[in-house]
């Protein structure tokens, strides 16, 4: 009945029978519930504590109970009181951490990372912190073998989103573009960019791997970067990089390639403008105005139902035509 005050079962008993058949010296008491009278005076003694007995003045001194009413009645703002303490050492105690937080040693901000396995481990690290979101961004060189994520298809499988954007390299090997087929597929958010400016992976908003060298063999060495002003830095490169890529379908990197479909200007011209051209360079290249450039990319995107240049890059590379 009073457990959830905080009363053991024998103070509730002790309590109860006071209430039921009246005050009593300590022997007497002891007598009632049958238990020792150095055993009562303990209990006795929390039940003064907690306010829900009192003592009348010796000789003959009995232990007298308080009303259940306003027994309960003082418990509850004691309870109060105490919460509103621990309320307030929690804000002091969060003050100070965000005080320790914003004079934080660069090492506690950044993890160095070297070698191949470090690395690996390092992006196995910042999947398995996930859980709502993976942001990736995929750029050359690619590993020798398929990069297909066992991890992602586990992480997916419990909830968590992935996002990636690969260079428009990774079509041209046939091992790379069926892994991201294959994470397509699986539920991955994909899309196309030309020229990524660097590798990455996000989890939430919470850590972040910064690649710093690697070949197509291995990555020698990488950032781990926790919450600071660089890692909102790299969630904003990465959504500036999304907001302007090309969505990617694995229907798309199914289909068979077209070609002998495309004139060979045309062909020239997509060339030229994939590799960086202007429209007037590429225009000088071939011998023909600007105005002739932007009228022959027009047609090649109605052509390709493609909205963006961008997306006329990668649909003339899933054609064939590059």
């Amino acid at each position: 009945m009073l457990r959830s005050a905080g009363l053991s079962p024998v103070a509730e008993s002790t309590y109860l029978t006071l209430i039921r058949r009246g005050g009593a010296r300590v022997a007497e008491l002891a007598d009632r519930m049958g238990l020792s009278e150095a055993r009562v005076r303990r209990v006795v003694a929390l039940l003064e504590r907690e306010g829900f007995v009192h003592r009348t003045p010796p000789p003959g001194e009995r232990i007298v109970p308080v009303p259940p009413e306003l027994a309960v009645e003082q418990l509850i703002r004691r309870r109060y009181a105490e919460l509103e303490l621990t309320r307030e050492a929690a804000h002091r105690l969060a003050a100070e951490l965000r005080g320790r937080t914003s004079n934080r040693r660069t090492e506690d901000l950044i993890e160095v990372v070297s070698g191949r396995a470090a690395v690996g481990r390092a992006f196995e690290r910042v999947q398995r912190s996930a859980r709502r979101e993976v942001r990736v961004l995929v750029a050359p060189p690619y590993a020798a073998r398929s990069p297909v994520n066992a991890t992602q298809f586990d992480r997916e499988a419990a909830g968590v989103v992935y996002r990636a954007v690969y260079d428009s390299t990774a079509l041209e090997d046939p091992e790379v573009a069926a892994g991201v087929a294959a994470h397509i597929r699986a539920g991955e958010q994909a899309r196309l960019a030309v020229a990524l400016p660097t590798k990455l992976a996000v989890a939430d908003r919470t850590l972040a791997l910064l690649p710093l060298s690697w070949t197509a063999a291995a990555h020698h060495a990488a950032l781990l970067v926790h919450p600071c002003g660089l890692l909102d830095a790299l969630i904003a490169l990465f959504e500036t990089v999304w907001s302007q890529a090309t969505p990617l379908t694995a229907g798309g990197l199914d289909r068979a390639p077209e070609s002998g479909d495309i004139s060979a200007e045309d062909r020239e011209l997509l060339a030229l403008l994939v590799a960086g051209f202007t429209d007037e360079a590429a225009g000088a290249r071939l011998g023909i105005s600007r105005r002739t450039v932007v009228r022959r990319v027009r047609a090649l995107m109605e052509r390709t139902n493609s909205r963006s240049r961008l997306q006329l890059g990668w649909q003339a590379h899933e054609r064939g035509w590059l």
